[in-house]
């Protein structure tokens, strides 16, 4: 922090009540028996699967291809160097340098010391309902061992009379004959469909409407979809049952924390790798599999004029990082303390934005082969989330060859990339819950199983008839801002309230080297532009929640708005307290106070004396603020 005597030498940092050096580390608050991952593997694939999701599989290749296809990799990888990277390192070095989880890591700064209950708050809705989608995925994994697969067919007790198929024209209910053509038209139903398709050899066209019976089998079946928000409907047996199983899974990888989820992630990490591998060869033996490719990566370069485009990349990078969730932070905590954390920034975050990449081929690929048995545009058969996931490559997988091997082989997939995820965000929150409350720490086997059937009660909301439009309103609402506006305090407050500077020369402490002046360039000006565009963006760009043709009614948004706010009001109000109690007689001597790191900020390392560190003031003109910040040291 600066002066108000620009002149006064900078004294050595002294963040403990008594400044002597011979007490700084045998006053040190941090608990000395901390945990610590088995091994750096046991970090790394646990960061990867949880950074590695749904997102990656389902929305990546339909953005990419919506936003220039190849050319949109351009403004993809420049986000990635000039946000991911930088606030990879930022996170996992705060994290690794204090051994603090995101709920006391605060203390560099208490005046936003509340961002830790609002990332909580944060994690528990996401916990409560991230595992439907492995629920859904879970419930098609067990579908897929039935032959003909399920939603390949009509005539079924869910279909309408408006079903068709794809894969057994004959089996349709909404067929129209031409000849020797059979001509199956599909408009949009409740869920984005393929608009308007039709076969091209047909010489005579006649237009019908009617729903896939992929399309059939996700609403009908599987949700067994209610009218409306406002109308709840029963629970569903079959979704119920994969719930339980779900967090079971769940419960038994984080009984024993970070030792038993270490372990579990070298077979949930890699194992979508080796199955989507498999998958890839062979929907690229089928035809029209390498036109999909192609129209996934064929570069629309004047794309790259379109501000849109720059912004979906942004957007794309940063949830697919998941920064600003605290969850890097968690996991990092646990690391040694002289881990290259700077290495594993470049590492986990170019593996994880790898991942989205490689599985746009894993996917085009499919829909090419879909697109060509159709005689139909891809874009046609092109979706996005759910609607990838749950329809359209599920027709894909229902017209390849042995249809169920490949559809077990990627629901298999897809479960164990949901469940990495939930796994950190699991882990995460009960580390928070076991920190603060000791007893449960001792008692972790039996508070986890707690929170496991809490979790598992509460999901049964959305196991009813109307919870996917609950679902639907909480994944709109829950990380709409609030990851956002974080990821903004992190790094004003690390770059220009603790000082780029100082937090610098806290992490060549830990590393042994400095801070490359590129990485402390983007913390303290191009992330946080970065960042706070994107914030406006979302706030610009918002709109109602839909689902589908639904609209849901105006008290739903207020209910979706409550869980946008919510994580943000523990930091206005533990804000306030924090200024209300610093011990100073104005107003700006209590800001300054509440701006300086506590007692508790300190390495978690004792080898070295945290008082031998300097604390470097940005004393003289805001130039000379700037160069120090950025690298540029002054001799002594």
């Amino acid at each position: 922090m600066d002066k108000e005597n620009g002149n006064e030498p900078s004294p050595r940092i002294s963040f403990l009540p008594d400044s002597d050096a011979s007490d700084m580390v045998s006053t040190d608050k941090r608990t000395p028996t901390k945990e610590q991952w088995g091994s750096k593997l046991d970090f790394l694939l646990s960061v990867l699967g949880y950074t590695v999701g749904f997102g990656n599989v389902w929305r990546f290749p339909y953005v990419c291809m919506k936003n220039g296809g190849g050319a949109f990799l351009i403004p993809y990888l420049i986000t990635i160097f000039l946000l991911a990277v930088p606030m990879y390192f930022l996170e996992a070095s705060l994290g690794q340098f204090s051994g603090k989880t995101m709920q006391n890591v605060w203390c560099y700064c208490p005046l936003i010391r509340g961002e830790g209950l609002g990332l909580l708050l944060m994690l528990m809705a996401c916990v409560w309902y991230y595992v439907m989608l492995t629920t859904w995925v879970l419930y098609y994994l067990y579908q897929s061992f039935f032959y003909p697969l399920p939603w390949s067919t009509c005539g079924n007790e869910w279909n309408t009379p408006d079903c068709f198929s794809f894969t057994n024209p004959a089996l349709s209910t909404s067929n129209v004959s031409l000849g020797n053509t059979t001509m199956l038209v599909n408009t949009s139903s409740i869920v984005t469909t393929h608009s308007t398709s039709q076969l091209l050899n047909a010489s005579v066209f006649v237009i019908k409407t009617g729903h896939s019976s992929e399309e059939e089998f996700w609403q009908y079946k599987v949700l067994d979809i209610s009218s409306g928000f406002d109308d709840v409907g029963s629970i569903k047996g079959h979704l119920a049952l994969c719930l339980l199983i779900a967090w079971i899974v769940v419960y038994l990888c984080v009984i024993k924390g970070i030792r038993s989820t270490g372990k579990v992630v070298y077979v949930t990490a890699t194992l979508p790798y080796i199955l989507l591998t498999v998958i890839l060869i062979r929907s690229l033996t089928l035809p029209g599999a390498i036109d999909g490719v192609i129209f996934f990566v064929k570069p629309d370069f004047p794309s790259l004029l379109n501000i849109q485009v720059w912004l979906e990349a942004a957007i794309q990078v940063f949830y697919s990082v998941a920064m600003g969730w605290g969850v890097l932070i968690t996991l990092s905590s646990f690391n040694k303390f002289n881990n290259n954390c700077y290495r594993d920034a470049f590492l986990l975050t170019l593996a994880g934005e790898g991942t989205s990449i490689f599985a746009g081929f894993v996917i085009f690929s499919a829909l090419g082969f879909m697109a060509h048995k159709a005689n139909v545009s891809i874009v046609e058969v092109a979706k996005s989330g759910p609607g990838l996931g749950f329809v359209a490559y599920p027709e894909a997988l229902s017209q390849m060859p042995f249809p169920n091997f490949w559809s077990v082989l990627f629901f298999l997939a897809m479960f164990t990339v949901g469940l990495d995820s939930q796994f950190a965000f699991t882990e995460t929150v009960c580390i928070v819950f076991e920190d603060s409350f000791p007893l449960l720490r001792r008692r972790r086997a039996i508070f986890r199983a707690c929170l496991a059937v809490c979790g598992f009660l509460l999901g049964l909301a959305f196991c009813t008839g109307g919870g996917i439009y609950l679902f639907q309103l909480i994944d709109w609402y829950c990380a709409a801002f609030s990851p956002i506006l974080f990821t903004l305090m992190e790094c004003i407050t690390i770059s220009w309230v603790y000082g780029a500077e100082r937090f610098s020369r806290d992490i060549e402490m830990m590393l042994g080297r400095p801070v490359p002046t590129y990485m402390r360039f983007c913390w303290c000006f191009l992330s946080p532009v970065l960042t706070l565009g994107l914030l406006i963006t979302s706030f610009l760009s918002y709109v109602p929640p839909t689902y589908g043709d639904y609209v849901y009614p105006p008290f739903a948004s207020v209910l979706g708005w409550l869980f946008a706010v919510m994580p943000v009001v523990p930091v206005v109000v533990i804000g306030v307290i924090t200024l209300w109690r610093s011990p100073g007689e104005t107003f700006y001597q209590n800001l300054k106070k509440s701006l300086q790191p506590s007692s508790e900020w300190g390495p978690a390392s004792d080898q070295k004396p945290y008082s031998a560190l300097e604390q470097w003031h940005l004393n003289g003109s805001f130039k000379d603020k700037l160069l120090i910040n950025i690298g540029y040291r002054k001799k002594r």
